[in-house]
């Protein structure tokens, strides 16, 4: 067992792989791919075990802290043993920065309820509370994040200090991931997040606020090699004819690994998109104005 404190009480380090939650989930066992991939994590694991990086090695605690799923997500990711390297490396530094294993136990706090700090303080300026929510409509799939981009302040990064910036970013990579390690564990079912992005209402003032646009490149590119693996999918809700605009905007500025993964849809006006969607969410969790029959805005879940 893993001594995080998320998996307290939890036996097993990682289960048998449970059955598939409905016939739209398909991901693959946990166990199934650390076999798969054992060469390259015991390459990994040597290669931090024996690192002239004393920091770095110091901190790698196999396998308490960090076992082979821990390295799996960054060989996934890298697909070559030095960059995982290199990047895990990099997470054990910046965890320590950031002193996130002090954290503890945080599911049970998503970041829009959070009281105070950092995060408080980006969600109240820059989300005007409800722009971002990130939730767990069913705990044998992944958590999710709603974004109405709409809603953002464009005018927030002049309030707001890029150590309030980045930290709720951290904060946020932090819940989902202790969510993706949990489920994947327990379910035996290697899982990661998804995020809806509502793009009705957006106008091209806001979309051309670089300067939020900058920080959020910046910070998303490095919570990607200190959080591989969490981002499954990145759906862009109803998006606007002018949206060939706005990807030409973004495409720039922002990792490759997330552009690979961003999908257009309008799941109420097309069956085979909603279907999409329900690999990450139940259809009775979906939310009706992305063709679910849950009526219930995602804050008030």
């Amino acid at each position: 067992m893993t001594s995080t404190p998320w998996m307290k009480g939890i036996d097993v380090p990682v289960a048998d792989a449970m059955p598939l939650v409905s016939q739209h989930d398909d991901r693959p066992s946990a166990k199934e791919l650390i076999a798969e991939h054992q060469e390259k994590i015991d390459k990994i694991k040597a290669g931090l075990m024996e690192a002239k990086d004393d920091e770095a090695a110091a901190l790698f605690d196999y396998p308490n802290k960090h076992d082979d799923l821990w390295l799996l997500r960054f060989y996934l990711s890298h697909k070559k043993t030095k960059p995982a390297i290199a990047a895990a490396k990099s997470a054990l530094k910046f965890r320590q920065k950031y002193k996130l294993d002090e954290l503890g136990d945080i599911r049970d706090i998503p970041p829009q309820a959070v009281k105070e700090g950092h995060v408080r303080e980006y969600w109240k300026e820059r989300c005007q509370d409800d722009a971002i929510v990130c939730c767990l409509p069913d705990k044998q799939l992944g958590p999710v994040m709603f974004l109405a981009f709409a809603r953002f302040d464009p005018k927030a990064a002049d309030l707001l200090s890029e150590e309030c910036w980045d930290f709720a970013f951290i904060y946020t990579s932090e819940w989902v991931y202790q969510w993706c390690d949990y489920i994947t564990r327990t379910t035996g079912l290697f899982t990661r997040s998804v995020r809806f992005i509502d793009m009705k209402g957006i106008t091209l003032s806001k979309l051309m606020d670089r300067k939020s646009s900058k920080r959020d490149g910046k910070i998303m590119g490095l919570m990607e090699d200190c959080y591989p693996q969490l981002l499954q999918t990145l759906f862009l809700i109803d998006p606007p004819t002018v949206m060939h605009l706005i990807w030409g905007f973004f495409r720039p500025i922002m990792p490759k690994r997330i552009m690979e993964k961003v999908d257009m849809i309008t799941p109420q006006n097309n069956e085979s998109e909603k279907m999409r969607l329900l690999r990450f969410v139940a259809l009775e969790n979906l939310p009706t104005e992305m063709g679910g029959t849950n009526s219930v805005p995602p804050m008030e879940w």
